[in-house]
This record gives C-alpha cells, sequence and structure tokens, in this order.
C-alpha cells in the first residue's frame, strides 16, 4: 500500500503555524519596500562598484517575512564586513557587523573538537545598530553608511543616524540621571 504524500499547502497546514504578530511586520516591511531608501541603497552600492571596476560590495535582497531586507557585504582580509537593512517593526533598523570564519585549513580533529566544544565556526560581532525613519533618511546618509562599510568600521567614519524617532539613543539613556519608567 502506498502512501499518497501531501501537496506543499497541505504540508504547510499541518506543519507550520502562522504567526499572528507577522501581520504587523507584514505592513511594516512593505512600507520599506515601497520608500525610496531601498533604490537608493542599491544605487549607491552599483555606483561604488562600478567605481571601484571591480564588484566591491555584493547585495543580498530578502523576500517576506524575513525581517531582514538587504544585505550588504565588503570583504577585506578574510572578514567580511556588513550593512544590513532590517524591518523588526514600525521603524527599520541598520545594523553594521563583521563577520569572520574561521580557518578551514586546520586539521579534521580540531573541527572535531570545536564541535565538541561548542565552538561557531563563524565569529560574528555587532559593530553598530540605530532605529530611523525611512522618510528622514537622506542620500547624503546612505553614504555615510557605505562609507562606514567600505573603511572596514572605523571609527571615524561612524554614522550619525537622525536620532528624532522618539525611543531614545543607548547613549541619551546613559546620560539620564532619572530612571527611563517608574513602576
Amino acid at each position: 500500500m502506498t502512501r499518497r504524500t501531501p501537496s506543499l499547502w497541505q504540508f504547510l497546514e499541518h506543519n507550520v503555524k502562522g504567526r499572528d504578530s507577522g501581520r504587523y511586520s507584514v505592513i511594516f516591511r512593505e512600507q520599506l519596500d515601497r520608500s525610496e531608501l531601498l533604490a537608493t541603497m542599491g544605487r549607491i552600492a552599483d555606483t561604488v562598484n562600478f567605481k571601484a571596476g571591480e564588484l566591491l560590495i555584493e547585495m543580498q535582497s530578502y523576500l517576506p517575512p524575513e525581517a531582514l531586507v538587504r544585505s550588504f557585504c565588503f570583504q577585506r582580509h578574510g572578514q567580511d564586513y556588513l550593512l544590513q537593512l532590517e524591518s523588526w517593526g514600525p521603524q527599520p533598523t541598520v545594523v553594521f557587523m563583521t563577520r569572520k570564519w574561521r580557518n578551514l585549513l586546520c586539521p579534521n580533529f580540531l573541527t572535531w573538537f570545536y564541535h565538541l566544544l561548542g565552538v561557531e565556526e563563524c565569529v560574528v560581532d555587532l559593530r553598530h545598530s540605530s532605529l530611523f525613519r525611512a522618510e528622514q533618511i537622506t542620500e547624503a546618509d546612505v553614504e555615510s553608511w557605505f562609507t562606514y562599510l567600505i573603511s572596514g568600521f572605523d571609527r571615524a567614519f561612524t554614522p550619525s543616524i537622525p536620532q528624532d524617532h522618539g525611543f531614545p539613543s543607548s547613549r541619551r539613556l546613559a546620560n539620564q540621571t532619572e530612571p527611563v519608567a517608574e513602576a
């Protein structure tokens, strides 16, 4: 007796639970997709690659419902420098991080030992992140993001992102002497 395999839609219905909270994130993601910001980021990355005469910045786009919208990667000295545009809520987030892969030339027993200890083969380091309003970001702001990326996250090029979105910055919270909220 043969067992009939379910269709993709039947499989999803029985095995994947829907998320009620995802409905709002889809709306925020759609607003970001319609904004001029994505086109500006793509245009600047293309211009950088054209002027460099090679693929200097690799771009990847992600489909909904993924919170990661677009990722730009610059590689130097075996390390990846990433600029990511994410949509977790009403305001998008720009994230800068590094990613370094372990040396794959090590002997097999070291790889086995790393797995035994639970040590990852990829090390990710968050360098900077900020919430912002897409409509407040100018082309000059996006250019400063790419300058920071290509500089290898040199502190001298850390971008200044408009912070009047209603959420206090971590710097503002650190300088605040009174409690943020009372119980």
